[in-house]
């Protein structure tokens, strides 16, 4: 009995399609099944590991903190003190309520210091009163955590500008981390660099933030490879979505990044405007005005983070911390954490 080439065409077609349903539903039982397994060994690697942490005792030690104003620097201060570290509190302003909240606590181990990290001076103040109200275990740890943020394009963005947020991210990060060096030496401690996930990504129209978010990532990796043989450990810490909770998208930062836009916008070239059209611009400020809302609304996730940055015997080298409403689903963290 002959089959007709119809018929072949039809008996292969099916054929094909109970191969493929088979192998199909095989690959997806496998991957069930490793999946499972993956979880399993995980959730048991977590335990040994966390069973395994040890902390170091904060009684006498001491830890220098930048940009404690507000957001991290001012709740990581408050977490470190309450855990008996002696808190070096550097703000930019001394006088405004989050440095004097600080200071009401009355404590001899929380002390606030005037510091902008852009000024030499103001650091070699720091180093001073650090060394003589050093603990007797010495400087255990410093956290660069301040920073600044200004919205712009980078074709109508001014160097000025560039400058500025770099001074501040970038080189104060710099300038803190060289001048108590060779305290953390003699305590064999770390260094703890607060970047952001946006160290690790390139969005538009955030040159000024997100170039010197980059650079304290190759920073801190090249410190730490340099700081090995002197038994100092360097840690990042990348915060995710959490703008609107730190003060960073607060109604007067809002207004300060809104008014540097504009003053970049009407320094533009007509070319450019003609290009850009001011519904960009607009745009962009509404954007901003709206991104508190898509902000983490609890600031507890990096404190958390900082302090076992600060305080594990065994830190990790990064600690990326998902933001945003839905912190599972923080795109940005989330990416990076797949990244090959």
């Amino acid at each position: 009995m002959q089959i007709s080439q119809e018929n072949k065409e039809t008996y292969i077609f099916y054929s094909f399609l109970l191969v493929s349903g088979f192998i199909l539903y095989w690959l997806i039982r496998e991957a069930y099944l490793y999946g499972a397994i993956l979880v399993v060994f995980y959730v048991t690697y977590q335990k040994i590991v966390r069973n395994g942490i040890r902390f170091v005792e904060g009684k006498g030690r001491g830890v220098l903190i930048t940009g404690c104003d507000t957001g991290f620097g001012h709740y990581l201060a408050l977490r470190l003190w309450q855990n008996g570290f002696t808190v070096f509190a550097g703000c930019y302003l001394p006088d405004d309520e989050g440095a004097k909240s600080l200071q009401r606590k009355d404590s001899e181990t929380l002390q606030v210091l005037k510091l902008d990290v852009t000024k030499d001076n103001h650091v070699e103040k720091a180093l001073k009163h650090v060394q003589e109200n050093l603990p007797q275990n010495g400087l255990w740890a410093v956290v660069n955590n301040a920073a600044i943020n200004y919205l712009c394009d980078i074709e109508f963005c001014s160097l000025d500008l560039m400058r500025r947020v770099e001074d501040v991210n970038y080189y104060g990060m710099v300038r803190i981390t060289k001048a108590f060096i060779p305290l953390l030496r003699k305590s064999k401690g770390r260094i703890i660099n607060v970047t952001s996930v946006k160290g690790r990504i390139a969005l538009p129209a955030d040159v000024c933030y997100t170039t010197t978010k980059w650079a304290g990532e190759a920073f801190s990796d090249i410190l730490r490879r340099e700081m090995k043989r002197f038994g100092i450990k360097v840690v990042i810490v990348e915060p995710g979505n959490f703008g609107g909770i730190t003060g960073m998208l607060n109604d007067k930062n809002i207004e300060r990044v809104v008014t540097a836009l504009e003053e970049s916008w009407q320094n533009a070239s007509d070319e450019i405007k003609a290009a850009y059209g001011r519904k960009y611009i607009d745009d962009e400020i509404e954007g901003l005005k709206s991104a508190s809302r898509t902000s983490a609304k609890f600031i507890e996730p990096v404190i958390n983070a900082m302090h076992d940055a600060v305080a594990n015997e065994r830190p990790e080298y990064r600690y990326l911390v998902n933001g945003g409403t839905k912190p599972a689903v923080d795109w940005y963290c989330v990416s990076k954490r797949f990244e090959l």
